[in-house]
């Protein structure tokens, strides 16, 4: 036998302990070869939306691969640890430092061809259902099959590169263990897990630190997100590592909880897991909630774009600027609409673009008489009389100004003013509708708003906004729209045509499409998720990857306490309910604090980013993450308590 099969009769031997890394990296070489499949197929530049999409896909390749980079160092370090008596041996028996460096450098090359073979061939088996999958979502024109040699010889030669490199980087794992220490493996005993009460409660500072950055209120920037991540990421890395262990030190204190049925097992033997499994715990955690706030953040826009076009009743806004191009315009855009046989009305009124106070929520500014008009148009109830000094105001549910609008006053900026009006919000029995493709808006008198009307100067004429909008009937269906429903197409031909007209000097007027608007930032969202989905998918098989290895380390500790405590009685019962209930919670702690975090930060970010009420597709990113991690804990359950029950008395 030479050395490349003894190498080879290792990993066979090992098949059990290197499964769940040979199926994970397989996955995601997969995944990255049917990205560069898509991103060097010969087609994809015929059109802008597959730019955009190989863009996406581009961005999704580097993520893969950093990602990929992590995992295969973490999951290499664990097998070396795990198999060090196995090395320990070997010494003994005369094997040099030089040999099993070799060695270990030869079976982490076997699995990595064998995952590079794995992960290629099965992207051409998918490659098919890949592309058609990939153009129903997008929305792009049909691609077809293609041999992908450069995508296959990319992929082969990017992660035949990855784990070379990081193979031989492992090696100064255990170059300087001694054979003694090798030969000890994960035999030695372990102290009491200590706690920091300092770090514990730092632990807790950061993570309160990092909401109070989000709520931000109006100086809400770039750096405090990046700073809130930091915080909140660091506050993660202490609450495993120190305010875990200090939790079960306490709960250890009371002994008419603790001492009943198995709590004491279990309870005692999750601190020293926790403890152990700290940093694995934390990486799964981050990776869990990244791909959950993704995830999370694409229904949540996708849920808030449907509200946006079904809350905007009118299917185009002509906005006026110069009068002399409006005749013939409109007869254009009749002449469009006729041709389809498009029955439409017509309502023309003024408005300003005002903000709150000094922020950045907008909103549009009418009077009570222009509001009155469109709801005789969409059959809504008229408004009441509004005082002077006094405004009735609607936004959007989940909309950014929703929660400014809600007090008693608000101060309402205009550009052409120098302080902002201070108004009184006064309430409505009326429940009002948006009057245009804007989310909020605010209502004045008709006499406050002659009043900011007839005091405009002369340079500030072009501050008050005419727009001429298109009311359809028979576009006023319940729901969102199919991308190739008439007012989605009809309105993204009416939109380009009248840019035509703008570019080509025709006119000077600007026309804005609710379908077009719509459709668009779906196509966008759909691109997001198509890449977003498969990377979500990656970080829940990689995090499932991660306990698995850890628990496959602590297999051989676990078999020796579980056979010394069944001589005193410990039966299978409890221990399947003991093991389980430790496994249990290494799977689904990390998505529980996943989902709570998610909640947190899209609840804060939400209405500032436009998103929305977040509960909704937070649950369902949680849940769907959740669902996942159930069915590998009940995969990895079934093995692990196998293996245990082999060494019960």
């Amino acid at each position: 036998m030479n050395f490349l099969q003894f190498a080879f009769n290792n990993v066979k031997r090992n098949a059990r302990a290197y499964f769940a890394y040979f199926l994970s990296s397989a996955f995601m070489v997969m995944i990255f070869f049917t990205y560069a499949m898509f991103i060097f197929h010969p087609d994809l530049a015929k059109s802008e939306m597959g730019r955009m999409t190989g863009i996406g896909m581009e961005v999704a390749e580097y993520i893969i691969f950093v990602f990929s980079i992590l995992f295969v160092l973490f999951s290499i370090g664990s097998f070396l640890k795990a198999r060090s008596k196995e090395f320990g041996v070997l010494s003994l028996l005369g094997a040099t430092t030089g040999s099993i460096n070799r060695l270990v450098f030869l079976e982490n090359l076997i699995i990595g061809v064998g995952s590079i073979a794995a992960g290629l061939a099965g992207g051409l088996l998918l490659s098919k259902l890949f592309l058609l999958l990939s153009v129903k979502v997008t929305g792009m024109n049909r691609l077809p099959f293609y041999m992908p040699w450069k995508a296959m010889g990319f992929t082969a030669v990017a992660f035949l590169v990855l784990f070379v490199v990081l193979s031989v980087f492992t090696l100064v794992f255990f170059r300087k263990n001694r054979v003694i220490e090798l030969l000890g493996g994960g035999s030695k005993p372990k102290t009491e897990p200590r706690v920091s009460w300092v770090l514990a409660l730092l632990g807790v500072a950061l993570l309160t630190s990092a909401v109070l950055l989000l709520k931000g209120g109006d100086g809400l920037d770039f750096s405090k997100v990046m700073l809130a991540a930091a915080t909140g990421i660091w506050g993660t890395y202490f609450f495993y590592t120190q305010v875990t262990v200090a939790l079960i030190r306490l709960l250890k204190r009371s002994r008419r909880l603790l001492w009943r049925g198995t709590r004491l097992l279990w309870v005692s033997e999750m601190a020293y897991k926790i403890k152990d499994n700290a940093r694995m715990l934390f990486m799964v955690t981050v990776a869990i909630s990244l791909a959950c706030m993704s995830v999370g953040v694409i229904l949540a826009a996708n849920a808030q774009n449907e509200r946006v076009y079904t809350d905007n009743p009118f299917a185009f806004s002509y906005g006026v600027y110069e009068q002399e191009f409006v005749e013939a315009d409109m007869a254009w855009i009749d002449e469009q609409l006729s041709k389809q046989g498009v029955r439409y009305e017509t309502l023309e009124r003024e408005s300003f673009f005002g903000y709150i106070g000094s922020s950045n929520f907008y909103v549009d500014v009418v009077s009570r008489s222009e509001y009155n008009k469109a709801a005789a148009l969409l059959g809504a109830k008229s408004l009441p009389e509004i005082g002077k000094g006094r405004a009735i105001a609607y936004a959007m549910e989940g909309s950014a100004a929703a929660n400014v609008l809600k007090g008693e006053t608000i101060p309402l900026s205009l550009s052409f003013l120098e302080e902002p009006l201070q108004l009184e919000l006064q309430p409505s029995v009326v429940s009002l509708t948006g009057t245009n493709s804007h989310t909020s808006v605010v209502v004045l008198s008709d006499a406050d708003f002659a009043g900011l009307k007839n005091g405009l100067s002369a340079e500030n004429q072009n501050r008050l906004y005419r727009n001429i909008d298109f009311y359809i009937p028979a576009w006023q269906q319940k729901g969102a729209p199919g991308l190739q429903d008439p007012n989605i197409v009809i309105g993204k031909s009416l939109y380009y045509g009248m840019m035509n007209r703008l570019e080509n000097g025709v006119t000077d007027n600007y026309m804005s499409s609710r379908g077009r608007a719509y459709a668009e930032t779906r196509e966008q969202l759909s691109m997001l998720s198509f890449v977003g989905i498969f990377i979500a998918a990656i970080f829940s098989v990689s995090s499932a990857s991660f306990l698995y290895f850890k628990l496959y380390s602590e297999l051989n500790q676990d078999r020796r306490m579980y056979h010394s405590l069944s001589k005193i009685g410990l039966g299978d019962r409890e221990m399947r309910y003991s093991s389980s209930l430790q496994i249990a919670l290494l799977f689904f702690i990390p998505v529980v604090i996943s989902g709570i975090q998610t909640m947190v930060v899209l609840s804060l970010l939400g209405a500032r980013f436009l998103l929305g009420d977040v509960t909704v597709p937070v649950l369902t990113a949680t849940g769907a993450f959740l669902a996942a991690q159930l069915l590998y804990f009940a995969v990895v359950r079934s093995r692990y308590v196998v293996q245990l029950k082999r060494v019960m008395v």
